[in-house]
């Protein structure tokens, strides 16, 4: 299916994105050393890695679209979670890190399949008028 130019444009950005915060990242390590900035940087960079290779569960033809998301958003709350952990920001309590975390993570995790829901939603539109040509 040939993409329209705006999803193209985007592809193309997320892939510059991508391989730019890789490149500063690596810059920033050899110019700077490690320091708690580039740490969080390296730990989100992971973080969004894991919840890229999760979102696979979203190709599956075997699983509806809520299945999926049952099975990715409790992967990418706790993934970000671990995250914060790590990073320490629960102050060393639990308890402390989810009330600190999990309604932004959360609000981000529905505005994201928001966007997501609409952009999949103009693409069948597309597809649709396609078929009706």
């Amino acid at each position: 299916m040939k993409h329209s130019i705006i999803q193209t444009s985007l592809m193309y950005i997320a892939v510059a994105i991508a391989f730019g915060a890789i490149a500063i990242t690596f810059s920033l390590y050899v110019n700077f050393g490690m320091n708690e900035m580039l740490k969080q940087i390296i730990v989100w960079l992971i973080a969004a890695a894991l919840i890229g290779l999760i979102s696979i569960v979203y190709e599956s033809d075997r699983l509806t679209d809520i299945t999926a998301t049952m099975i990715h958003a409790p992967i990418t709350i706790a993934v970000a979670l671990i995250s914060g952990w790590i990073l320490n920001y629960g102050d060393g309590s639990f308890s402390v890190l989810l009330m600190r975390m999990l309604p932004s993570v959360l609000i981000m995790y529905v505005i994201i399949h928001f966007v997501l829901f609409l952009i999949r939603r103009a693409t069948l539109r597309e597809i649709n008028a396609r078929l009706k040509k």
